[in-house]
């Protein structure tokens, strides 16, 4: 008898260790529990078509995001699907802890960051920027009041930020070894000032674009945007008005899935990375695939922007200009 039990009783330790086993084994993998992606607003319908797979969404902007994930003990996600270099950024924020983001992989889409100006202020502009309008000059027409360029606001949009970094690399004349020191410039302090308080913030939460064009140039005269949106440009009602341009140095926004979970990495790429978040990207203006599209200049190897580090310095910088 005393054998009976002792096999039975080892029998339940077997027994209950495989169970415990496999409930490990599957909230490891992820195979029972619903993925929590968070989805930057800045994509747009992008986070309708996420919201339509197996994962549990929740839509805000990235900014918003990143301000809660830089001091979270406990993220409370699986994933966000937003422009980079965001999840590198709220990594570099937490600073004396350990990275939030496990794996961040290639960009699941690209668009280039674009200037849409009004055809008579890049006419005007034209012969003084020698030639196309880039960032530097219509930063220098901005302080003398002849343009008045506008994007996103930085403090509440990732892709504002963005093109903020590309303004500022054409002003430096690069991108790759800015530092904060560079901030401290007296001629670009000046510059970022005026480019920064050319035009009024959008009326009613319009982008900036869409203000630019409803109010016919009167809120502002040149917007820089990602190419994905300025797709609206190409519209027989806007394209003799504008035209569309890419300045140098060229840059992209590069859409990015980031995984705060080793056990949900693998799931989390093929559902929030899957077809169906691509085709929406896709559907929405970015570039998928090799990139190329017909008319317009292929993409560079990299963003061309500059540190996630300088970025996050550089947006604040912006913020307080915009006060």
């Amino acid at each position: 008898m005393r054998r009976v039990l002792a096999l039975l009783a080892a029998a339940a330790m077997i027994a209950t260790s495989v169970a415990v086993r496999d409930r490990l084994d599957r909230r490891a993998g992820g195979s029972t529990d619903t993925l929590r992606v968070v989805c930057a607003a800045e994509l747009g319908p992008v986070c309708d078509a996420l919201r339509r797979t197996t994962a549990t969404v929740t839509v805000e902007p990235a900014p918003v995001t990143a301000d809660r994930l830089a001091s979270a003990d406990d993220p409370g996600i699986d994933g966000w699907l937003a422009p980079a270099p965001w999840p590198q950024i709220v990594d570099g924020r937490r600073r004396g802890s350990a990275p939030l983001f496990v794996d961040i992989g290639a960009p699941l889409a690209r668009s280039p960051l674009v200037l849409v100006v009004s055809r008579a202020v890049a006419d005007a502009l034209g012969p003084r920027c020698g030639g196309a309008v880039g960032w530097k000059c219509l930063g220098d027409a901005a302080i003398s009041g002849s343009a008045k360029p506008s994007h996103d606001d930085p403090a509440a949009d990732a892709i504002g930020t963005l093109v903020v970094g590309q303004a500022t690399a054409a002003f430096f004349g690069r991108s790759d070894d800015l530092s904060t020191l560079d901030l401290t410039d007296p001629g670009f302090a000046r510059w970022l000032e005026g480019l920064e308080r050319a035009a009024p913030a959008p009326a009613s939460g319009a982008s900036p674009l869409n203000d630019m064009l409803g109010t016919n140039f009167s809120a502002s005269n040149a917007v820089g945007t990602t190419e994905a949106e300025a797709s609206i440009v190409t519209a027989p009602a806007v394209r003799d008005r504008v035209v569309l341009l890419y300045p140098s140095p060229m840059a992209t926004a590069d859409v990015v899935l980031a995984s705060a979970g080793r056990g949900t990495a693998r799931r989390l790429r093929e559902v929030a990375g899957g077809s169906a978040v691509r085709d929406a990207l896709a559907g929405a203006g970015w570039r998928v695939g090799d990139g190329t599209r017909a008319g317009a200049p292929p993409l560079p190897p990299t963003s061309g922007l500059p540190s996630p580090g300088f970025l996050d310095a550089l947006r604040s910088r912006a913020v307080e200009v915009r006060r």
